[in-house]
């Protein structure tokens, strides 16, 4: 197998292709730290959406169980009023 001499060119090619990679290398990782900055504050996000899920589901809870007792007490007012209004008629007479 007869031995290759390199060429100046052959050098200065190889010398760039290197460059070159180098470059898309130091690319690749300021990409990849700026992803992890952006998934650093994603996360920090969704906690707090779910921090103020979790708030507005009680105060969910608390109105639906205050407008249940208002129901509840509003029947139980015109049940009164009802039975109220029926014993004063049967009384009179």
């Amino acid at each position: 197998m007869p031995v290759e001499r390199w060429t100046d060119e052959m050098l200065d090619e190889i010398a760039e292709t290197l460059k070159e990679a180098s470059r898309i290398s130091q690319e690749n990782t300021e990409a990849i730290r700026q992803l992890r900055e952006e998934s650093k504050e994603t996360y920090e996000a969704i906690r707090q959406q779910r921090e103020e899920s979790k708030e507005l589901s009680i105060r969910f809870n608390a109105y639906q169980q205050a407008s249940q007792w208002v129901v509840s007490l509003a029947f139980g007012l015109l049940a009164t009023a009802t039975v109220t209004t029926i014993v004063t008629a049967v009384l009179r007479k």
